[in-house]
């Protein structure tokens, strides 16, 4: 199952597609920070052809679904995070662990 993220770009690389123009613009998003992950023989070679379907270069897709993936790193961990803070404020708020620590 592709998240969210990943899912938008696919998406709006198949309507470029369909309707025969570049997927350049759906590439082209300003990076907010460089990043460099190698991949294995057998992920360049998808990626060539993935590029190849939709016209545009490898390097530009890798770098679009990097950051498509790191969009929906980053929704998961704010999840989490609030997930966090509303368990720490409840018990913070539980009158029993206030009494707890006090005998303790």
């Amino acid at each position: 199952m592709m998240a969210k993220a990943l899912d938008e770009l696919v998406t709006r690389l198949e309507h470029c597609r369909e309707q025969g123009r570049c997927a350049k613009a759906v590439l082209d998003v300003v990076a907010t920070r460089d990043l460099s992950v190698p991949i294995d023989h057998e992920t360049c070679g998808e990626l060539r052809a993935l590029a190849q379907v939709f016209s545009c270069e490898p390097a530009e897709l890798a770098s679009a679904i990097l950051r498509a993936a790191c969009i929906d790193l980053q929704e998961h961990l704010d999840d989490d995070l609030d997930k966090l803070a509303a368990a720490a404020e409840q018990l913070v708020n539980d009158p029993c662990v206030g009494i707890a620590s006090e005998e303790l």
